[in-house]
């Protein structure tokens, strides 16, 4: 009976420190930054509901995870904020091309203070938090994913 209980106990545990997006489809986006090119498996949001919700669930986010937003599926899109999301996060802020024009490292969880570069953008990407400065990424890259017709 011990052992079951430290079994389920194990299971729980691992359960909720498993960092996990939300439910969709994970697909996997590239960031050539200089000569590397980091994988990041990425969960779409490309529904005006999926966007206004993006990474608000999950209490924790692998260092490889994160979430595009194509803002062009907005007609009116509000300013970014951190509201009810429970992670920091990295925001890379990309051209209709893909290429990178601004990065917001640390964005604080649960801030209500408007994300904006000040630059015309059409996606954004979240990423965990401290990622984009681990993986060096920086305006100049260049995102590779079917919302910007350059994968593969």
């Amino acid at each position: 009976m011990r052992m079951k209980k430290l079994a389920l106990i194990a299971a729980i545990s691992f359960a909720l420190a498993t960092p996990a997006l939300a439910q969709g489809p994970v697909e996997p986006l590239t960031v050539a930054s200089g000569d590397k090119t980091h994988t990041i498996n990425v969960e779409i949001a490309d529904s005006p509901d999926e966007i206004a919700k993006g990474l608000t669930g999950p209490a924790s986010l692998a260092p490889d995870q994160g979430m595009p937003f194509d803002m062009r599926a907005i007609p009116q899109a509000a300013p970014l904020t951190m509201k009810d999301v429970q992670v920091e996060l990295d925001l890379l802020f990309m051209a209709p091309d893909g290429l990178v024009v601004a990065v917001i490292q640390h964005a604080r969880a649960g801030s209500l203070r408007p994300l904006d570069p000040g630059l015309r953008s059409v996606a954004v990407v979240e990423i965990a938090g401290g990622q984009a400065a681990a993986l060096g990424l920086k305006p100049g890259d260049k995102v590779s994913h079917r919302i910007f017709g350059n994968a593969g």
